[in-house]
């Protein structure tokens, strides 16, 4: 028997419009093969992407001293929708602070724009079949509305004073990750980082898998 004869798409689930597809093939030995829980998003349209920072024009985090209303980085979630973060990455070309901190939170609310720069977001499917309901937003300066049920995810601190020898990339990734968050909108995904004496520059990558809320969770 080919292998073409052998394989195939099954388990066809639709939830509020959103179709759910479970690839299944079986190998030469009749092993069983399921795909990947993450591709199956990326290749269904799911996944989204925002950063900071673009080619070799790096960000600089304003940030000095640290401010719970005014993080560096954040995804707004609405009411509706519903995120996983699958890559959170931070990678620093510029640390002249001492103790510089970088901390991924959730909160349990829409923080708002407060004071902050709008940030694309990209599908990670190239001919983008789905649009992300979020907002992305960087360099809070002024003011979001106060986080509720803040929860810490990921924490890093780098105690090197200057740039040379200290570490430059920070990764939190679902595959490795000890414990995964859920953000169910409204809510907020974030990241807070400052350093006692100087701020750090570089760039930040976030992707997620983006769901409406009734299609991944039971309410």
């Amino acid at each position: 028997m080919a292998q073409s004869d052998i394989q195939g798409i099954v388990g066809q689930q639709t939830t509020a419009g959103a179709g759910v597809r479970i690839a299944i093939a079986a190998s030469r030995t009749g092993a069983l093969v399921i795909q990947d829980q993450i591709t199956q998003w990326a290749v269904d349209g799911r996944l989204f992407h925002a950063q900071q920072g673009n080619a070799n024009t790096r960000l600089a985090w304003t940030e000095t001293a640290y401010d719970e209303d005014q993080p560096q980085f954040a995804i707004r979630v609405p009411t509706g929708r519903s995120i996983i973060p699958v890559s959170l990455a931070i990678t620093v070309e510029i640390q002249a602070g001492t103790f510089t901190y970088f901390t991924w939170s959730t909160a349990t609310n829409d923080i708002g724009n407060g004071t902050s720069t709008d940030l694309t977001i990209s599908n990670m499917r190239s001919d983008a079949p789905h649009t992300s309901s979020c907002v992305a937003r960087s360099l809070y300066t002024g003011n979001a509305t106060a986080a509720t049920g803040l929860k810490e995810v990921k924490r890093w601190v780098d105690p090197h004073v200057t740039a040379a020898g200290s570490r430059s990339d920070y990764d939190w990734n679902i595959r490795t990750a000890a414990a995964i968050p859920v953000l169910v909108g409204p809510a907020t995904l974030q990241m807070h980082t400052h350093a006692t004496t100087s701020d750090a520059e570089g760039y930040l990558e976030a992707v997620w898998a983006e769901f409406e809320t009734s299609a991944l969770v039971a309410t």
